[in-house]
């Protein structure tokens, strides 16, 4: 009989999450060919929820070739790194595994099943409008209840009859 070793119990697993923007991180990065041959690297970047909790992978695919250079451009500025006009930049497969970046993430359906929706990355978020969201995430505040208004609460003190 085939034994293992449990390991700790994982949070409910999030499969699906509603498109708007997120955090993320490049879990694996592998160089392939695109369909039309020319050199590029796949993506798969792991959902952020905060918490250590996590959505679903999304995966990207930056392509190297002139027309694209726009997308990488957006991938290296949302991860940290500048971009420097005119500068030609060297980029391996293993070198983007671990960065954490903030992307648009979006839906779409399945191919097989419509109503079966799937999460998609649209696009990176980098500079003002990245900006602009971590500061939204540092100043969004949680209103917690002080008590239960179903719970019997003192009467006034005062005269007013009603």
């Amino acid at each position: 009989m085939p034994t293992y070793i449990q390991s700790e119990p994982k949070k409910k697993a999030t499969y699906f999450v509603e498109p708007d923007i997120y955090a993320v991180e490049v879990v694996k990065a592998v160089e392939k060919q695109s369909q039309a041959g020319n050199p590029m690297i796949k993506l798969d970047c792991q959902i952020l929820l905060g918490e250590d909790e996590t959505g679903p992978i999304v995966w990207d695919h930056l392509v190297f070739v002139p027309k694209a250079s726009w997308k990488i451009d957006q991938f290296l500025q949302s991860t940290g790194e500048a971009v420097v006009e005119g500068q030609e930049k060297n980029i391996e497969a293993d070198d983007l595994v671990g960065r954490k970046g903030v992307a648009l993430i979006g839906e779409e359906e399945g191919a097989e099943n419509p109503e079966h929706r799937f999460n998609s990355l649209e696009r990176w978020i980098f500079g003002d409008e990245k900006k602009r969201w971590i500061e939204s995430k540092k100043t969004a505040k949680h209103v917690k209840a002080k008590g239960n208004a179903y719970a019997p609460q003192p009467k006034d003190q005062d005269d007013i009859p009603f």
